[in-house]
């Protein structure tokens, strides 16, 4: 469902994003990417059109490798176009690859640092498979590795979390809609950010799935926020 789902908004994605974050998504993306960005093999998993992988490549040591995984090819298309037109086109230590998060391309113990940008939903909203998705990332962290993800969250404050329900069932539906002309796309990218679990329940995920140490960072009033875990 969700591979033919992204295909069909991956021309209007970014447009959108930026529309209905009000241009904050880039902030969110630019904690992530500095949280905890170091080590010498980082991933940026469900990397889609790679805005948060060129913001890590600015983060990262010059002797880093850093490699986009995506299951969708043209969310990578448009990825790979955003590299060719950086200052890192041509680099040999960055590149994107189609991928399966269920079956990473990735020896055991042999990443650093993993990294999702407002993705983490698609691997584990009402997914049964939730936990093995994320044992998957486990199983290609170094032992002490980092797992960092930024995502929508439940807000605190009830009001806040009124208008945050409010916009996600109601607004991000039709204006994503109304952008990408494809309506049901955003019905599901607004219900599942207005279901998603709050943040005790995804780190108690995480936790299930081999993680250690786990924590939680409230963003923008709580709408969203960084999710880390070590292994």
């Amino acid at each position: 469902m969700l591979k033919p789902m992204f295909s069909t908004v991956a021309e209007t994605y970014d447009l959108s994003n930026k529309v209905l974050a009000f241009g904050l998504d880039k902030r969110w993306r630019k904690a992530c990417a500095k949280e905890s960005a170091d080590g010498r093999f980082v991933v940026d998993l469900c990397c889609g059109t790679g805005d948060l992988s060129l913001s890590l490549m600015q983060n990262i040591d010059d002797d880093s490798f850093l490699l986009g995984l995506d299951f969708n090819k043209e969310m990578l298309s448009k990825a790979i176009a955003k590299k060719s037109k950086s200052k890192w086109a041509g680099k040999d230590n960055f590149a994107f690859v189609i991928a399966d998060a269920a079956h990473l391309p990735l020896k055991n113990d042999s990443i650093d640092t993993v990294k999702i940008s407002l993705g983490l939903r698609n691997l584990i909203y009402r997914n049964p498979k939730a936990t093995a998705y994320l044992k998957e990332v486990t199983r290609t962290l170094k032992q002490h590795g980092k797992f960092t993800c930024v995502e929508t969250s439940q807000p605190k404050n009830r009001l806040v979390r009124r208008f945050f329900r409010f916009y996600c069932l109601r607004i991000i539906p039709t204006v994503g809609g109304w952008v990408s002309g494809r309506k049901p796309a955003y019905e599901y990218l607004g219900r599942s950010a207005a279901n998603f679990p709050v943040p005790k329940d995804i780190l108690a995920i995480f936790k299930s799935a081999g993680f250690t140490d786990t924590d939680f960072k409230p963003l923008s009033l709580g709408i969203v926020g960084l999710y880390m875990a070590t292994k």
